[in-house]
């Protein structure tokens, strides 16, 4: 028999998605026989406010109204597919799609359609939905709920584990002779949690620490503090940034405006909860074309949503392609640039990978390749002979840069397809560059005419040249993410290059809704109950009126007033800027610090996340020279890492979109080790 060592105690801060996706790892490391001489007696404590399992985003109690944003073969928190040959599976573990299946019988939950639509009102449809729908984030919720519940109840079977639950919030953290002491405030989240709740300014010990804390308060910035002030003196509202689930939409006033800064993903929680939240309805065409299927009726008591974002438009749908992939990519996409033999033949070169210089021109190649190939395949009547051959010529010249590479591309278009456009990836980013409009009433025509686009797109999936090229940039920011992670692209070109450009465009294109909120929102523009500012949008204040104000530079119209002014957009992820009295807590004292990152001119410049180790993630000290026993998961890992996806990918590849299971796999293992057993790891390197 192992002998089993002395007990010692792991306190997991944070019990959602990362913190269970930690269990569930322990678990199978436990299950197939890491550390088989010496097993270890552990006394974890998991402590979270919030619901254990799901945490505050997918609190199975939310609106059903709020949708995943990826199809449900696509989350998961446990290793599942693929996956499972470099993460062997725990006895529990599920994808989502896994759970649903094994649960049709179970309490229901409404999804969409695959191809977009759900007839106007809500209803019930069960758990054994196909893999193609988008469900709910409350379903989500209740397989994380499940999850936990059952990693949980297998880990106490194992000898020597007990495993208990806090329903509270860590406030402090500091070092304790020996590991370190925890000092707990009230559960103000979620009283009726089973979790034990302590009584504030409760102090406990433990020997490791593991970070998953997720989404967290933040600062606002000057022009946010602005607005708060802004309000206090004149009677406004301000919504700063913050998870949907925790913002008061019933509060917006009927029949008025309301200014919305953002529209990303919280813009489209806001939109459907403005509408059918109000009692309104969808009545669906179908024989009209996509972009025209659905009319909305009414109540009248919706707010009036004028909405702005730099690029003027909300972010693109996702294409039904994605559905019909067992990747989180359109079927049929390869990268024939972006390849591991162009990265490593770069790095051979050039040493270290800089974004613009060794890494763009590959993904543009493979976007121009993806469309042209499509679009061929669709229309070849539009090419003569030979343009094929002459594509591929032209796009295997490496030398080329962005400028002549278009140059000579729009000179073969002219000779072998003088009907066809050249394709220009970044200007789909920004539709309505350089674009001037006469009056508010055209920029909202010219909005429903690029919504009712982007609908038929999407639904034309495969048979969209556009979205299969957006499909193969996704598909290389996935690649790319891998690179960043490893710490193979310089911080320079990530700075000015990946954040100051790249992050929004791949964002703005790719990680948009799924096509039903699109129709939705194509026909809450027809009804009149969303509006559009347009590009570069200015919002301020007129004293002299007593209003919150907006409008765009590029559109001829007079500014819109309103009394509410809402961000649509989650709470800034930089942990500098966190109001987390645990967060602020560890860089005052030194137990962490901020990552620091050089720009291109060689200045510092403090990163968003935590200066860590390589894999397992552990925290760098301000004060000491070697890392100690507090493991980070998620969120504030954003400084190695890039993205922060909502779930890792049922079948995806542990180095790029199943890497927060990787994560967690190497935390847990290290964790079991016990202190001092992960000192392999060092700072990341750049």
């Amino acid at each position: 028999m192992p002998r089993q060592t002395e007990e010692r105690s792991v306190a997991l801060i944070g019990a959602g998605p990362r913190g269970t996706s930690f269990l569930e790892r322990l678990l199978a490391a436990l299950e197939h026989g890491t550390n088989a001489v010496r097993v270890p007696r552990l006394r974890i404590l998991v402590i979270d406010p919030a619901p254990h399992g799901p945490g505050r985003v997918w609190n199975p109690r939310q609106s059903p109204l709020y949708l995943m944003n990826t199809p449900a073969s696509f989350p998961t928190a446990a290793p599942a597919g693929a996956t499972q040959a470099r993460l062997p599976a725990s006895s529990v573990s599920r994808s989502f799609a896994q759970w649903r299946h094994e649960h049709e019988a179970e309490e229901t939950a409404t999804s969409v359609r695959a191809d977009g639509f759900e007839p106007p009102v809500l209803r019930g449809i069960d758990h054994g939905g196909t893999d193609t729908d988008y469900p709910t984030r409350a379903a989500y919720g209740q397989y994380l709920s499940w999850l936990h519940t059952e990693v949980c109840a297998a880990l106490e079977r194992q000898p020597g584990i007990t495993v208990e639950h806090l329903g509270a919030e860590v406030t402090a953290l500091r070092r304790a002779e020996p590991g370190y002491e925890l000092t707990l405030g009230h559960n103000h989240d979620n009283p009726d949690d089973d979790a034990a709740e302590p009584a504030s300014g409760d102090r406990l010990r433990a020997d490791q620490v593991v970070l998953a804390l997720g989404h967290i308060p933040a600062g606002l910035n000057e022009s946010g503090e602005h607005f708060i002030e802004v309000a206090e003196q004149l009677g406004l509202h301000y919504q700063p940034p913050a998870i949907p689930t925790e913002v008061d939409y019933y509060s917006l006033p009927a029949g008025e405006n309301v200014l919305v800064r953002g529209m990303g993903l919280n813009f489209f929680d806001l939109m459907i909860q403005a509408s059918v939240g109000r009692g309104g309805v969808f009545h669906e065409h179908a024989d009209r074309p996509a972009g025209q299927r659905l009319e909305y009726l009414a109540t009248g008591d919706e707010p009036h949503l004028v909405a702005g974002s730099r690029r003027g438009t909300p972010y693109r749908a996702k294409s039904t392609a994605l559905t019909e992939s067992p990747g989180f990519a359109p079927v049929g996409i390869t990268l024939h640039h972006f390849n591991d033999e162009a990265v490593a033949e770069a790095e051979r070169r050039h040493d270290l990978l800089d974004f613009s210089a060794h890494l763009w021109p590959l993904i543009q190649r493979d976007v121009l390749r993806t469309y042209y190939r499509t679009l061929v395949q669709l229309a070849p009547e539009l090419f003569e002979a030979g343009f094929d051959a002459a594509l591929e010529e032209l796009l295997a010249d490496t030398h080329l840069g962005e400028a002549v590479l278009q140059t000579r591309g729009q000179r073969l278009l002219r000779e072998l397809a003088p009907d066809v456009l050249w394709f220009d990836i970044r200007s789909l980013g920004r539709p309505f560059g350089g674009l001037t409009f006469e009056s508010a009433e055209q920029y909202q025509q010219h909005m429903s005419a690029y919504l009712e686009d982007d609908a038929a797109t999407s639904a034309a999936g495969v048979r969209s040249p556009v979205k299969m090229a957006i499909g193969a940039l996704h598909l290389a920011r996935m690649q790319l993410k891998a690179l960043i992670s490893q710490g193979r692209v310089s911080q320079s070109s990530q700075i000015s290059e990946i954040e100051g450009w790249f992050e929004s465009l791949v964002e703005g294109l790719a990680s948009g809704p799924p096509l039903q909120r699109i129709e939705e929102l194509a026909a809450l523009t027809r009804a009149g109950v969303v509006e559009f500012l347009g590009p570069e949008p200015i919002f301020d204040v007129d004293r002299e009126t007593g209003f919150y104000t907006a409008e765009s530079p590029a559109v001829a119209a007079p500014a819109y007033q309103a009394r509410w002014l809402l961000e649509a957009m989650m709470p800034a992820n930089r942990v500098q800027l966190s109001r987390s009295p645990l967060v602020a807590g560890l860089l005052r004292s030194g137990l962490a610090r901020p990552r620091e990152l050089v720009d291109a001119s060689g200045a510092p410049r403090a990163g968003k996340g935590f200066d860590v180790t390589t894999v397992p993630h552990r925290l760098i000290p301000m004060d000491r020279p070697e890392p100690g026993e507090i493991y980070v998961l998620g969120l504030q890992l954003s400084s190695v890492q890039w993205g922060t996806a909502i779930a890792a990918e049922a079948g995806g590849d542990v180095d790029s979109s199943a890497r927060s299971l990787a994560d967690a796999d190497a935390a847990a293992r290290a964790i079991l080790i016990g202190p001092g057993g992960a000192a392999t790891g060092s700072p990341a390197q750049d």
